[in-house]
């Protein structure tokens, strides 16, 4: 494939180019150096020798001596003498007319192998960088791929390079996108049915509000007892949909991650009693009796208001879910792991699986009350599991149904 030559890319070839002309210039520099200061020596030297012999034989005219040491006729015996008494050892081997041309030769070598080696790192950096090139337009390809949302997850030529690490990490995003992505198919679908049931839950009771208040309005001389009954259903189902308003806003809230949960120490047996004296009325109403039987020093780590909401929700259903004239036992427990309250009916009890959906969202199962709307039990396992804590339910082996909420033991002070 073409390489594309980029702005980063001209930048680095004209760097190495530079780099090569000024080695090269660099290498002619030294060997015309050394070759100015061979020169300089060798004219040292020759002065030296005329001087010498000048000075020895100042009867020979200075011309006779000049045409002397330019002659060559007696080169060879001139050697043999100096190399006998050992003088000019560094220059009896060669003349510098060979020594010149041997510095051109090696001016001429390093030229051609500067060169050789510059163009062989080239070629190999022109080769890499192609190389570098294929594999980041292949990650291009590759986000564009993840851009169309064509997850492609498979993996290749991986090495130990940083093109490799970045591969991967594209390939751990991807994943992660396409989870997340599935996660929000998944919750878009959820919160359909969850608004489809809700418009289902509040059209029933707007109906029958709307209904009622139009006798109220069409008939101005109503029996007062019947006024006053529709009166009382009218308030009714505004109160049930108050509820269930109130109730969405709490899940909503916590799905959002909007609640902050204010952990503190909370007395058992107190957030019993309140949780109670809220449920009193309706209990009366059906007769039920409450049996409390809690320690009296055992305490929970959880938010108070929260708490209190998750409890009073699963009693609530106890007593819907009892006999007239039950009994609803609420019993406290504590051991090394954990503290736990139990909430048990004596009602009809609780099938496989009525147990295995209670806690899913507007299940109502075999609801006793014609105007649940399954979502309390929801709200009150959300809350307790937010808080770390657990909540299960189970069918009792004598008939009814008990919750048990456990929370992971912790010691004050901590």
């Amino acid at each position: 494939m073409k390489m594309i030559w980029n702005k980063e890319l001209k930048r680095l070839a004209g760097a190495f180019l530079l780099c090569a002309l000024l080695s090269i210039l660099g290498m002619h520099l030294c060997v015309a150096a050394y070759g100015r200061d061979m020169r300089k020596e060798y004219h040292h030297l020759l002065a030296a020798v005329f001087g010498n012999v000048a000075a020895a034989y100042p009867e020979v005219a200075q011309e006779e001596l000049v045409r002397v040491l330019n002659g060559r006729e007696n080169e060879a015996a001139g050697a043999d003498i100096l190399k006998r008494y050992g003088i000019l050892e560094a220059y009896a081997e060669e003349s510098f007319a060979g020594q010149e041309r041997r510095l051109l030769l090696f001016g001429i070598s390093a030229d051609f192998f500067m060169l050789l080696f510059f163009c062989a790192v080239g070629i190999w950096l022109y080769a890499y960088f192609r190389r570098q090139q294929d594999k980041i337009r292949g990650l291009t390809d590759y986000m564009e791929a993840l851009n169309r949302s064509g997850y492609r997850m498979e993996v290749e030529d991986n090495a130990d390079d940083e093109l490799s690490g970045l591969r991967n990490e594209l390939y751990k995003l991807t994943v992660f996108l396409k989870e997340q992505a599935e996660r929000a198919l998944e919750q878009k679908r959820m919160l359909a049915d969850a608004m489809a049931d809700i418009s289902h839950q509040l059209k029933t009771p707007l109906t029958s509000a709307t209904v009622l208040l139009d006798n109220l309005a069409e008939n101005a001389d109503m029996d007062s007892a019947v006024r006053q009954r529709f009166l009382t259903e009218i308030t009714r189902q505004v109160t049930s949909m108050s509820w269930l308003v109130t109730a969405m806003l709490k899940l909503s809230r916590l799905d959002a991650g909007m609640v902050e949960f204010k952990g503190g120490w909370i007395a058992g047996e107190t957030l019993v009693q309140e949780v109670l004296q809220r449920l009193e009325i309706a209990a009366e109403w059906k007769g039920v009796t409450f049996s409390v039987d809690f320690p009296e020093e055992m305490r929970l780590f959880a938010d108070r208001k929260w708490t209190e909401e998750a409890l009073l929700n699963v009693v609530k259903n106890a007593v819907e879910h009892s006999y007239e004239n039950g009994v609803v036992e609420i019993c406290g427990e504590e051991n090394e792991v954990y503290r736990q309250i139990s909430v048990r009916d004596h009602g009809p009890g609780i099938g496989e699986e009525a147990r295995r959906n209670l806690f899913r969202r507007f299940y109502r199962g075999n609801a006793i009350r014609e105007d649940s709307v399954g979502i309390g039990l929801a709200l009150s396992k959300e809350i307790v599991e937010r808080q770390g804590g657990f909540l299960s339910v189970d069918a009792c082996r004598d008939g009814g149904t008990v919750f048990l909420f456990r929370f992971l033991r912790q010691e004050e002070g901590r």
